[in-house]
């Protein structure tokens, strides 16, 4: 049997109104680069959600970048997230030349650890 690391479609938070649901009901816990919003959802699995705003990165091939590297340290790791919980990272502000992919994983792990999003 092949393990899936992939999100599917049912792995992810795509509508306006799942967004707002979180912000207006989760909690929320800010580091120096990202802030982490979760909120229970009813399902057996975890959904993630991405916020990179144009207002702080007006570049599109910034804001992409960014967001797959935020979808990346989540999906390789997601088996370490709690399931039933919808969970929206959020891009603050990064230096431009100095994005690396292991302090992303290290700030996520540290707001999820501090979340008790984390598996033991």
């Amino acid at each position: 049997m092949k393990l899936r690391l992939d999100l599917s479609k049912q792995e992810k938070l795509r509508r306006n109104r799942q967004f707002k649901e979180v912000y207006m009901r989760g909690r929320r816990l800010s580091g120096p680069h990202l802030t982490i919003s979760f909120l229970p959802n009813r399902c057996k699995h975890s959904r993630l959600g991405l916020s990179v705003s144009k207002k702080r990165f007006r570049l599109s091939v910034r804001r992409h970048y960014i967001q797959r590297r935020l979808r990346e340290v989540y999906r390789l790791n997601k088996r370490s997230f709690l399931p039933g919980y919808d969970i929206i990272i959020t891009a603050l502000r990064f230096n431009k030349d100095n994005i690396c992919f292991e302090d992303i994983k290290k700030e996520l792990f540290f707001l999820a650890q501090k979340a008790r999003l984390l598996e033991r």
